[in-house]
């Protein structure tokens, strides 16, 4: 099997990816995904650590393919459960020589509308 260029590489991924720049993905594509990625699980979600690994393990497999046909170098989550949503730290590194750029995801939790 043949090696594809990034740029071909990641059109197979599937994701509903714009137009790359110069075979290059800017950060706000990045979080604009990952708010599309989590856009099913919002306000459905548990506060619990199930739930927190359901949206990180889509956003690792996401971050991961861009790593795998190297439009991003490196990523790090972490996330906080709280009463009314999950926030996931997400730092991605575009570039070795370049420093992690910060991105905040909150992805809402069911509320019982009794409990409103």
């Amino acid at each position: 099997m043949e090696k594809m260029e990034p740029r071909v590489a990641m059109n197979n991924i599937g994701t509903n990816m714009r137009e790359l720049r110069q075979g290059r993905v800017s950060v706000n594509d990045i979080k604009w995904d990952l708010i599309k990625i989590i856009e099913p699980y919002d306000g459905v979600l548990a506060t619990n650590e199930g739930s927190e690994r359901t949206v990180r393990r889509l956003f690792n497999q996401y971050l991961s393919d861009l790593r795998y046909v190297s439009l991003i170098n490196d990523f790090n989550i972490s996330s906080t459960i709280r009463q009314n949503a999950i926030t996931y730290d997400v730092s991605i590194k575009m570039a070795q020589d370049r420093s992690d750029k910060k991105l905040k995801i909150h992805v809402g939790v069911y509320q019982s509308p009794q409990l409103k």
